[in-house]
Parts: structure tokens; C-alpha cells; sequence
């Protein structure tokens, strides 16, 4: 009878470890795109009813810091109130005729938004158009004066450099109009209109800032690192283990 050969535990050892590595390895480049474009979301968010808008942005630049961003809302959608993000001003301007409404936040001294960090910029909303995904227009300048226009749409499947910020409502309903090329690229905005005093009242302002909007963050994905160091860890303790195998073995 033919018995088959047993695996050298050393060969075992070098298995394991070229696996674990590229586990890691996987990992590891996600840490540095995760936080990368401007992202909106919503919990719950159905069309036809209210909502709150969460924006995330990411400041990208290593040399310079964020210092204002522009939210332009597409048709249909109306802002019902704009919570406080701390250190940051904010104003409503209304939609005039054959324009948009824009909501515009303004760093203070001191609290600009420094390279690989983020935050979040709330606005309530009230209720949703029927589409399957709505696309925002952010307008983000740095403090040396360059402004990134997130506001391209995706063509061919490939993600632009600057995409939109899209909420998706439907998530069937907008693959489907992706894939007939409903989806194309829009031009930059115009410039902004001069900036009108926010009208959100005082009491409204207070109970949203109870509820902690606007927080700061580091420019990656909070469970990326850990999950990175988890496998790396595991990596380890594998070593060490098959290390005192092979040590048994001979």
C-alpha cells in the first residue's frame, strides 16, 4: 500500500506564513483609501420622507488644511434645519431663480481641518424625491486657496477622481439606471452666491448639538487599524506555535 508523504512541519510553517501575509498585506493599502472623497449618509433614509443628511469629509491634502465646504442640494431636496458643527459657522443660502440652494460651513481660527483627518456635517432635510440615488455637489477649499469639486458622476463603471456625493435610496433601482448610462458626468457648479445668515432657530440649534454632530476624526476607517494589527497578532501567534511544532518534531 502506498502511503502518502507527510508535510515537513517547516514546510508547513512557510505555507502558513505566506497566507498570513497576504491577508495582511490586503489589509494594509486600505488603510490609506478608506477615508479618501467626500461621502454622504443617511440612516434609514426612504424616499418620500425626512431625513438627516451625514456628510463626511476627508481632508486630503498633506500640506494644507480644509477651511470651507460647500453642500449644494439638488432639486427637490430642502433643508429643515442645520445642525451646529463646532468651530465651524454655517449659512443657508436659498435657492434663487435657475440656481441651487447651497449650505456653506466656515472654519474658524484654530479648528480648520487639518491633512488625514475628517468630520461630518449634519443637515436635515425634509422629505426625500422619489429616485433610486441622489447626487450632491460639495465644493471643499484649502486653506492655499484650491478648491475640489466633488461633483462627477461615474461612467464605463470606473469612479471618477472627484465623484459626487450620492445617497442611495434604492440600491437595485440605481445599478439598473448605471447600467443603461442613465448616469453622466456633470460640469463644475457656477461660483457661489454671497452667503445670507443662517436662520436655524436657537433652540433647534441646541437640542441637534446634544446629539453630538460634526465629530472629528482621524482621515481612516476606525476598524481598519485594529483590524490590521488583529491579523498581524494572529500572524504571530501562528508562528510561534507551528515554531514549537516543528521543535517537537525533530
Amino acid at each position: 500500500m502506498t502511503r502518502t508523504p507527510r508535510t515537513r512541519p517547516g514546510r508547513r510553517a512557510h505555507r502558513t506564513a505566506a497566507v498570513l501575509a497576504t491577508v495582511v498585506g490586503a489589509l494594509l493599502p486600505l488603510t490609506g483609501t478608506a477615508s479618501a472623497h467626500v461621502r454622504v449618509f443617511s440612516e434609514g433614509a426612504t424616499e418620500g420622507s425626512p431625513a438627516t443628511l451625514r456628510f463626511r469629509v476627508p481632508s486630503e491634502k498633506a500640506d494644507t488644511t480644509t477651511v470651507r465646504v460647500d453642500v449644494t442640494l439638488p432639486t427637490g431636496v430642502t433643508s429643515t434645519g442645520v445642525p451646529p458643527a463646532s468651530g465651524w459657522t454655517r449659512t443657508e443660502i436659498p435657492a434663487s431663480a435657475g440656481g441651487a440652494a447651497h449650505i456653506v460651513w466656515t472654519a474658524a481660527a484654530g479648528h480648520e481641518l487639518k491633512p488625514d483627518r475628517h468630520r461630518y456635517f449634519d443637515v436635515q432635510v425634509g422629505p426625500l424625491p422619489k429616485k433610486p440615488s441622489i447626487a450632491f455637489d460639495v465644493a471643499q477649499t484649502y486653506s492655499d486657496g484650491t478648491v475640489a469639486n466633488w461633483n462627477q458622476q461615474p461612467t464605463g463603471g470606473k469612479e471618477p477622481d472627484f465623484p459626487a456625493a450620492v445617497l442611495v435610496l434604492d440600491a437595485t433601482a440605481a445599478k439598473a439606471g448605471q447600467a443603461r448610462g442613465d448616469v453622466t458626468v456633470r460640469p463644475t457648479p457656477t461660483p457661489t452666491p454671497t452667503p445670507t445668515p443662517n436662520r436655524t432657530s436657537a433652540a433647534t440649534a441646541t437640542a441637534i448639538a446634544a446629539a453630538g454632530a460634526g465629530d472629528e476624526g482621524p482621515g481612516v476607517a476606525p476598524w481598519l487599524p485594529w483590524t490590521v494589527a488583529g491579523a498581524a497578532a494572529s500572524a504571530a501567534g501562528a508562528m510561534v506555535v507551528i515554531r514549537r511544532k516543528t521543535k517537537f518534531c525533530e
